[in-house]
């Protein structure tokens, strides 16, 4: 099977490393930056890799690319996934994303005859949250016929916190400020709205050593989830996991209009607030320690009308072996797994299709316990 990973930081590196797993695998791994690429290619250290400098921006030199791959994977930011959607029907390539854009995970849905057409499957949103968290609360759905909460919470954070925020950047700080600038759709009623981000904050109990977090809304977790099982479910609604006081502060920055991107008149000339405050992310949140991701999904409601509650949770940690973070593997591996079910045939369904519609879970829980992420999961009546 020959793949694509479009993207050479974090994320791509962690996707590469898991479909070489598969000793039939070759890995094409694309990127603008010769250095990135150069970088990877050292740490995989594997002659199935090629490397193919190539600028996204470039829908020829995307397209040429993608012409003998069979399943190509997205690692790049996500304003280039609905390019990159349309290249992969054009070449006849199946895609999947790592997504975190609401408004451009619906433009690709508008691509679905074309895709159909083309025999082709693109899955959208396909790495922790949106992606993995999503399918275990479809599938803590699937055990409940009627559903009147259904809450996601998810954090990457590090295991031992330092600084003023209490909070480690694993992954591309662009996307972070993303999800906490832009509008966060949530069920509430069974109808679908908006709301701010940074706010509605509750604490949360995880085991020891984490013990007592905050949780606040931030965009994109829900990501297609309102499609695919909205029917069902009164409220529903994604928030990510912090140490506590977090929220407060970046919501602090937020309210002083530091996430803008329109440019301000200063003594020193124009300053762009959002970029000024990437720096500041990058400078105070960039430090040497392991990481970890705690993942709950969490359903009440009931089934033959017996009362029920469903959690599934999962605990993973840096992995210090192979020097990959919780976050990479987490975000990467479910990706990566989706990739080769494709490319085997697993999933036969063409199209552009929800990732919680078309993943055989019991054969992704079996491919993420070898890879030592194991779900807990607890289903119990509850008390009249």
């Amino acid at each position: 099977m020959r793949y694509m990973v479009l993207g050479a930081g974090q994320q791509g590196r962690a996707i590469a490393f898991d479909l070489l797993r598969d000793e039939n695998a070759e890995v094409v791994l694309a990127d603008a930056d010769p250095d990135a690429l150069e970088d990877v290619y050292s740490w995989l250290d594997d002659p199935r890799v090629d490397l193919e400098p190539i600028d996204a921006e470039n829908r020829d030199e995307v397209r040429a690319a993608l012409d003998d791959i069979d399943v190509a994977i997205s690692a790049l930011p996500y304003r280039f996934n609905l390019a990159i959607t349309e290249d992969a029907i054009v070449t006849g390539t199946h895609m999947v994303d790592l997504g975190g854009n609401n408004d451009v995970v619906e433009a690709q849905f508008q691509f679905d005859t074309a895709a159909r057409e083309a025999g082709v499957l693109v899955v959208p949103d396909c790495g922790l949250a949106p992606g993995l968290a999503n399918y275990l609360a479809a599938d803590a759905s699937e055990r409940l016929s009627r559903i009147d909460q259904l809450r996601i919470r998810v954090g990457g954070l590090p295991q031992r916190p330092q600084g003023e925020l209490e909070y480690m950047l694993t992954f591309n700080v662009e996307g972070l400020l993303n999800e906490y600038s832009e509008p966060c759709l949530i069920v509430r009623d069974r109808d679908t709205v908006y709301v701010e981000p940074l706010t509605e904050v509750e604490r949360v109990t995880f085991p020891d050593p984490w013990g007592e977090l905050e949780a606040f809304h931030t965009s994109g977790g829900l990501s297609t989830l309102p499609r695919s099982i909205g029917h069902k479910v009164e409220n529903m609604d994604y928030k990510t996991l912090r140490y506590p006081g977090h929220a407060e502060k970046v919501r602090a920055l937020y309210d002083q209009g530091l996430f803008s991107r329109e440019a301000r008149e200063t003594s020193k000339g124009p300053v762009v607030p959002r970029e000024l405050l990437a720096k500041i992310f990058e400078d105070d949140c960039t430090y040497p320690e392991a990481d970890v991701v705690l993942l709950r999904v969490y359903a009440v409601g009931s089934k033959h009308n017996v009362p029920l509650m469903a959690r599934l949770q999962i605990v993973d940690r840096f992995d210090k072996e192979n020097g990959i973070t919780a976050m990479m593997r987490m975000t990467g591996y479910p990706t990566s797994i989706l990739a080769q079910m494709i490319a085997r045939g697993s999933i036969t369904e063409r199209g552009v299709q929800p990732g919680e519609r078309v993943i055989p879970m019991d054969q992704f829980r079996t491919e993420l316990k070898a890879r030592d992420i194991h779900i807990e999961e607890v289903v119990k009546v509850l008390e009249a």
